[in-house]
């Protein structure tokens, strides 16, 4: 038997359906809709190649204008399709749907509390309709 280096088995392989075509990504938009405070009924598109950070601090991509806010509160972490929001080690922690997190997975309509202010995560397909992440995790 020839030595063929598609028989070999390596750890690190993937293996894939043959004849299957590539799952192309969906073309998705995020945004962060700011429910709360002066700045309430604005929507900031985030970007898909770069973190942004929220906080007190004018260097933020995302400036609050709220005392409970730490100066660099949290961060969005976009990874394909997928947005993580962080914590930062803030003072007051952050929250998604009223609940305290360090690092969570966005979906959707949560809504974040970073000090006073609360935030919603909007992720939607070209047409503009609530992209539902597969709650398995695909």
């Amino acid at each position: 038997m020839a030595n063929d280096e598609r028989d070999e088995f390596h750890p690190t392989q993937i293996i894939s359906k043959r004849n299957a075509a590539p799952k192309k990504p969906p073309a998705l938009k995020a945004y962060l809709a700011v429910l709360t405070g002066e700045k309430a009924g604005s929507q900031y598109p985030l970007p898909t190649d770069r973190r942004i950070v929220i906080g007190r601090s004018k260097d933020c991509d995302l400036t609050l204008d709220d005392r409970d806010a730490s100066r660099r509160h949290a961060s969005l972490q976009p990874f394909g399709t997928e947005f993580y929001l962080m914590d930062m080690g803030s003072t007051n922690g952050t929250q998604v749907n009223g609940r305290p997190v360090d690092k969570r997975l966005l979906r959707h309509g949560d809504r974040i509390t970073v000090g006073k202010q609360v935030l919603q995560f909007l992720l939607v397909d070209a047409d503009g309709n609530p992209y539902l992440l597969d709650p398995s995790g695909g």
